[in-house]
């Protein structure tokens, strides 16, 4: 397995993007985790949680390197725990053994007196070992954690009966050596079943950006499910035991997809009712532009409520990057676009205002 490890790249991070070490006592063991604050943190407002497990033998400043999720945190203002296993391990199924779900817990209430934590919002992600805790964590403590996302790691832990859908994301290479891709399918499996989701997907190949890393990604979207949760699988086709986007080359590492940008867009759709009904569509509260539903079925409608000089555009190009839809705005109105005539999948939504260009990602089912 090709391995790189850019060190120099360590030698070039700010101090402000490095977390923070802590400890606690939990069930008579001390625990270690690394935190990072976003940048601007303000102690009179709450934020959301999101974990990051790391693998067997790997550790909580080693998966903070390889995930990158500390500048993602700085962007979009939630906190980002790296709890350290004990002997660099997860009791990913015993019952007997390490609390580390009782540890997540605990340290959930910890972080909370410390950081206001937003406890709707509170959210589970791993590699490997890192994963396969992320799903017992979905069935066990289902009541904190909003939702998961699992970068090869896979189901292990039964029974499981949640009593709630729970949104699960997974990120799975096709090559994997460590943990084979033959036990995807019934990890997804069981959660359609239990989410109460749609059996067929809607299968979206990702543009080829990165012809160098040897891989392809598609992603199956299974939605929406009970609570208007998802199940989305991220298919990396000879991608090895690595996480897509990092910087730290692992075997076949995808460079198509950033896996913790992804993940975020996933996460930041729900909470412990379900779905927040944030759209991963255009913009956000303060762009006065809005694209929803999404994912939409039938049409989608545009909003702008922003003050805009020039006459605003909207279009729309699909996977391959052909334009499908063109319009002018309106600003002020609601404009229906229908989806007659578009397959199933993944589309890129632009606005244009001048120089102004904001683009996200749609699905269309």
């Amino acid at each position: 397995m090709k391995i790189i490890l850019p060190f120099l790249l360590l030698l070039t991070v700010s101090q402000s993007t490095i977390s923070q070490d802590y400890s606690i006592i939990h069930d008579g063991l001390t625990r270690t985790y690394k935190l990072h604050l976003p940048a601007g943190y303000n102690p009179e407002n709450t934020y959301p949680l999101v974990f990051s497990l790391h693998g067997v033998t790997s550790n909580g400043f080693q998966q903070e390197l390889l995930s990158g999720f500390n500048s993602i945190a700085d962007q979009e203002n939630f906190i980002v725990v790296y709890p350290n296993g004990i002997d660099a391990t997860w009791n990913i199924a015993s019952p007997a053994g390490v609390d580390d779900v009782g540890f997540i817990s605990a340290l959930i209430d910890t972080l909370d007196y410390q950081y206001n934590i937003n406890l709707n919002r509170v959210f589970a992600s791993g590699m490997s070992m890192g994963g396969f805790m992320c799903y017992r964590l979905a069935c066990e403590l289902s009541n904190r954690i909003a939702a998961i996302a699992s970068v090869t790691g896979l189901h292990a832990f039964f029974p499981c009966n949640p009593p709630r859908p729970v949104p699960v994301m997974q990120i799975h290479g096709t090559a994997d050596p460590v943990v084979p891709y033959a036990g995807v399918p019934s990890t997804i499996s069981f959660w359609l079943e239990h989410n109460g989701c749609p059996q067929e997907p809607v299968t979206t190949d990702f543009p080829d950006i990165n012809q160098e890393d040897n891989s392809t990604v598609t992603s199956y979207y299974y939605g929406p499910c009970g609570d208007s949760t998802e199940v989305i699988l991220y298919s990396v086709t000879n991608g090895e035991h690595s996480w897509p986007g990092s910087f730290f080359i692992l075997g076949v590492t995808n460079q198509d997809i950033d896996a913790s940008m992804e993940i975020w867009h996933f996460f930041k759709k729900f909470d412990l009712q379900g779905s927040t009904g944030i759209d991963q569509a255009i913009g956000d509260e303060t762009d006065g532009i809005k694209v929803f539903p999404n994912p939409a079925k039938g049409f989608f409608i545009i909003k702008l409520t922003g003050d805009f000089k020039d006459v605003p555009e909207f279009r729309l190009y699909d996977a391959k990057g052909q334009l499908v839809r063109e319009i002018v705005c309106n600003p002020g109105e609601e404009q229906h676009i229908s989806c007659t005539g578009l397959t199933h999948g993944l589309y890129l939504a632009e606005f244009r205002c001048g120089e102004f260009r904001k683009t996200r990602k749609i699905i269309i089912y």
